[in-house]
């Protein structure tokens, strides 16, 4: 294809895209960042500029300076246990190890029943879940039933109405949606990596742990890295699962309250502070560029060929 010609089938595909992403994304933070310097209530038409004010008092926030620890928590918490569980399950399925080197029969069903989760709404996973710690009728009561035990006896109030046990609650329901995804990405990775190195690894009589360990993750690291980044980015927002599983109050009466939840109170109920909200907005923006750039510095890796 002449070069002109080439040029001019790269424009028409990616100039309209470029276009909507500036005038419906970029162009939403710019706003979101200037109300951010405002005072604006939201239903007025008036925009009082008063400079970092907004950020000041975020400083000295302690409601916010709680949420930002709660999401800290679940940023720990469900990265490392869904992806672990990912990686664990995709081992398991796919092939690798001594003796060992076909994959599981029944892979096909396997991938089906763990992407289930995936396909379900987070608003239905979250009431699913609310269903499952309930006190009376829930199946942690049934289960803890069986071996004489009551769900209120072990856990007052409930998980969903303790402080203490609410963000962990969170976190369990936030991993059983998204394990079945990554297991998947990464059993896509996995089939990618030739029979041979499994093949050179058994006959130095590496088992599945160590041809795991030395063959399969050095080779699909940089998925490893994508998908920690995209899962911590969706955990600092975390909206919708905490807003359903908080129950009927705000998510600060159970001790769930994160930035997102924050955010939304801020600008929606206490007196509808849109500048306010906007700051903590943009700090969650940032947040999230400056979370993506230091993970790719701490788990850059040299790259494998395959």
């Amino acid at each position: 294809m002449h070069k002109r010609g080439l040029w001019r089938l790269i424009v028409t595909f990616t100039v309209p895209g470029l276009v909507l992403y500036t005038v419906f994304v970029l162009s939403s933070f710019a706003q979101g960042v200037q109300i951010s310097f405002t005072d604006w209530t939201g239903f007025t038409p008036d925009l009082t500029y008063i400079g970092l004010d907004n950020y000041l008092r975020l400083l000295g926030d302690g409601s916010w300076w709680r949420s930002v620890w709660h999401n800290v928590a679940l940023l720990v918490v469900i990265p490392v246990f869904t992806l672990g569980l990912a990686l664990l399950f995709a081992s398991l399925i796919t092939r690798g190890g001594a003796g060992n080197l076909r994959a599981t029969p029944g892979g096909d069903l396997y991938r089906i029943l763990f992407f289930f989760p995936q396909v379900v709404p987070v608003v239905i996973i979250g009431i699913l879940f609310s269903y499952v710690y309930a006190s009376r009728g829930g199946l942690l009561q049934g289960l803890l039933s069986m071996v004489g035990l009551d769900l209120l006896t072990v856990v007052p109030n409930g998980p969903l109405g303790n402080p203490r046990f609410i963000l962990l609650a969170i976190a369990v329901a936030a991993v059983w949606s998204s394990v079945g995804f990554y297991m998947v990405l990464f059993l896509s990775a996995m089939g990618r990596v030739p029979d041979e190195l499994f093949e050179a690894a058994a006959l130095d009589g590496a088992g599945r742990l160590r041809s795991f360990l030395h063959v399969t993750l050095p080779l699909i690291w940089s998925h490893v890295q994508t998908a920690f980044i995209y899962l911590a980015i969706g955990t600092i927002d975390s909206f919708a699962l905490v807003a359903v599983m908080s129950q009927t109050g705000t998510a600060a009466d159970f001790g769930a309250d994160v930035m997102s939840t924050y955010l939304y109170s801020t600008a929606f109920s206490l007196n509808s502070q849109f500048g306010y909200a906007a700051a903590m907005g943009t700090v969650m923006m940032l947040g999230s560029v400056a979370l993506a750039l230091v993970t790719f510095r701490l788990t850059k890796r040299e790259e494998y060929e395959y």
